[in-house]
């Protein structure tokens, strides 16, 4: 598997819409900034036939540390989540 640049990725999209590097890189920084407000304010996002963003309440548990043994209190807290939709999941299967 290769890893593609996020400078990389603007490049294709900037190619692949017509519009600079400058403008897709304000849009996917914009939409980056947005994405983390809705998280934030506890909104879930769908993009139909793409991926699904929402936050998944975690409960306070007791965990055990592995290189210790000793055991230790981890606080609730709200993590977010990437659930990818059925064609994504198709497409890797191939």
């Amino acid at each position: 598997m290769t890893t593609i640049s996020s400078g990389d990725f603007i490049k294709q999209v900037a190619e692949a819409t017509g519009f600079t590097q400058v403008q897709v890189k304000a849009v996917l920084n914009a939409a980056g900034e947005q994405l983390k407000a809705n998280l934030k304010d506890g909104k879930e996002m769908h993009f139909i036939g793409y991926f699904n963003f929402g936050i998944k309440a975690k409960s306070a548990q007791e965990k055990i540390n592995p290189f210790t043994k000793k055991k230790m209190k981890v606080a609730a807290c709200k993590v977010p989540t990437v659930k990818l939709s059925a064609s994504f999941k198709q497409l890797l299967k191939k």
